[in-house]
């Protein structure tokens, strides 16, 4: 979904996605569960790989139960089996087609939004003079917050494909990213043999890059397909005639706590099953392929002012022209198509809003950055400390292992009706949630990072007698910092999203509650507004921490 992005590109910078990209990095961002052999700050037992996993279940259904026997949250939090009940009662068979819905709807915009990024990526590797064009093209995707497009595309499309819609742009960015990573693996001397051949370099995408890629291509897969679902979710709340979203949002409506549970559950199960079964054929394209990774080749940094100048010059023209084109594709289909301003606004009539009232605007702007930081403040310490722990405590980590594993495999954003219910409908259930989006890319590159020095450094530094302190804080805290920065760039972009999409739903100012409330009322160039907004900052946020980042990894890398 959302903020599950472990694979990134950047919307600044002529191609660069990935920085300081080890192999041991990219295995672990594709399976959290992986641990790695050699633990930087404790050892595990064979046994407790799989006994602290399960105490870490028994754990937290001990806890479930305890919480809805206590009836927390004013009886919202049930019990195990009454959240389940609702699954094999007389209701059984809205569930069933509600499930049937939904992921019908994820897998036409899996095969949609993958099929377009699949495409995109290849024409940019075919062709370089596109990939700054596509490259912004897959950034705005990213940015855009599915709050602001799911009710425009229900309107456009109608509701049986407004869901689909919406499902294929949350998987483009992630396929779009990992089959650019993957085109990047060949290494160089099969690329060498491969000109002195006489190939195109159409033909050697297709028989050098393209085979190489199809590890990485599966690993996004499988980040992509619990955002497809997530995507589908989301877009049934705004008016679809079935699915899991339309039963989340009912039961929420009404109250009814196991029906609210049971649509949730139903949700993170179908989430982990496409996740495993993609990790299946991740496996097997690694076996097949390798799992060798690279970087993208850049442009150079050097070259002093003129060069900055250029780069500037270059960024600034490309933005300049995407937004032309984009809007004026958008001009066309309102005049060609003699489109309703009821249906969507001209963008003539969007910009004199955005022009007439500017102090509304920055208000909400500022309110949705100020949700945003406190829940990038709450995740990433909760990610950092849990990482360090996790790497110290074999048990702790084995118990932390399968939350980290739901949190990845589970649409998140169906968990918002939940969330609203159990802690209410008030700023701190947006903080919580958008924290929880925050803290799993803070805490697995964490975890990655702290297993990033290299042995022989570590046999260095215990040869020179250095005790445990003393290795953490002068090799592996260093290693780990480009890791954590990146991660760090992630959750910016994901606490952003989420926090829109939590005021869309439950709050009282930002963005989101303009998008939303201009919305129901039809005011549509102050909700085409609001959305264009978003995305701009969006795409700002991220693009500043991606300098940040840049510039970390130019220092520690």
């Amino acid at each position: 979904m959302l903020c599950n992005a472990v694979l990134f590109s950047g919307p600044i910078g002529e191609s660069y996605f990935m920085h300081g990209s080890q192999q041991r990095e990219e295995e672990l961002r594709a399976d959290p569960t992986r641990i790695p052999r050699r633990a930087l700050l404790s050892s595990v037992s064979p046994g407790m790989d799989v006994a602290a996993p399960v105490l870490g279940v028994v754990v937290l259904l001990a806890i479930w139960t305890y919480g809805g026997r206590a009836e927390w949250a004013g009886g919202m939090v049930v019990t195990p089996l009454d959240a389940v009940e609702p699954l094999f009662g007389d209701s059984a068979d809205v569930y069933r087609r509600a499930v049937t819905a939904t992921v019908w709807s994820a897998v036409r915009g899996l095969l949609v939004g993958g099929g377009l990024a699949f495409a995109a990526a290849l024409a940019a590797a075919a062709v370089p003079g596109l990939r700054r064009s596509i490259t912004r093209l897959a950034a705005i995707a990213n940015a855009a917050p599915w709050v602001a497009v799911a009710p425009c595309l229900l309107i456009v499309l109608g509701r049986d494909r407004g869901p689909v819609a919406v499902a294929a742009i949350a998987v483009f960015f992630y396929v779009f990213v990992s089959t650019s990573v993957g085109l990047g693996a060949a290494s160089s001397a099969v690329h060498d043999v491969a000109s002195a051949l006489g190939s195109s370099r159409a033909r050697r995408v297709w028989s050098v890059e393209l085979p190489s890629a199809w590890p990485a291509i599966a690993d996004g897969l499988r980040l992509a397909a619990p955002a497809a679902l997530a995507g589908a979710v989301f877009g049934e709340w705004y008016g679809a005639e079935r699915g899991l979203g339309v039963l989340l949002i009912t039961a929420m409506q009404g109250a009814r706590a196991p029906q609210l549970w049971a649509a949730s559950l139903l949700s993170a199960g179908c989430g982990l099953l496409v996740y495993a079964g993609l990790g299946l054929l991740r496996n097997l394209a690694a076996d097949r392929y390798g799992t060798t990774v690279t970087r993208t080749a850049s442009a150079p940094s050097g070259g002093g002012r003129d060069h900055l100048l250029r780069t500037i010059a270059v960024e600034s023209a490309t933005v300049v022209g995407l937004v032309a084109v984009l809007t004026t594709v958008w001009w066309a289909w309102i005049e060609v198509g003699d489109v309703s301003p009821i249906v969507a606004p001209s963008p003539s009539a969007v910009l004199d809003d955005l022009v007439g009232a500017p102090g509304e605007y920055l208000a909400a702007t500022w309110a949705t950055l100020q949700t945003s930081a406190i829940a990038l403040g709450v995740g990433v310490v909760i990610g950092l400390v849990a990482a360090l722990a996790a790497s110290r405590f074999e048990l702790l980590a084995g118990m932390t292992v399968p939350l980290v594993v739901l949190v990845a495999a589970t649409p998140l954003v169906a968990l918002f009706p939940l969330f609203a219910r159990v802690l209410g409908y008030n700023p701190t259930t947006v903080w919580a949630l958008a924290s929880v989006l925050v803290f799993y890319p803070v805490f697995v590159f964490t975890r990655s990072g702290l297993a990033a020095a290299t042995r022989s450094s570590l046999d260095l530094v215990d040869a020179l007698g250095a005790d445990r302190g003393t290795r953490f804080r002068r090799l592996v805290l260093p290693a780990a910092v480009p890791h954590i920065v990146s991660g760090f760039r992630i959750a910016t972009g994901s606490a952003v999203i989420a926090a829109v999409v939590g005021e869309s739903l439950i709050g009282r100012e930002g963005l989101g509650v303009e998008f939303a409330y201009a919305y129901r009322l039809l005011e549509l160039p102050r909700a085409f507004g609001a959305a264009i907004v978003v995305v701009v900052v969006s795409v700002l946020v991220f693009a500043a921490v991606g300098k940040l980042e840049h510039a970390v990894h130019e220092r520690w890398t």
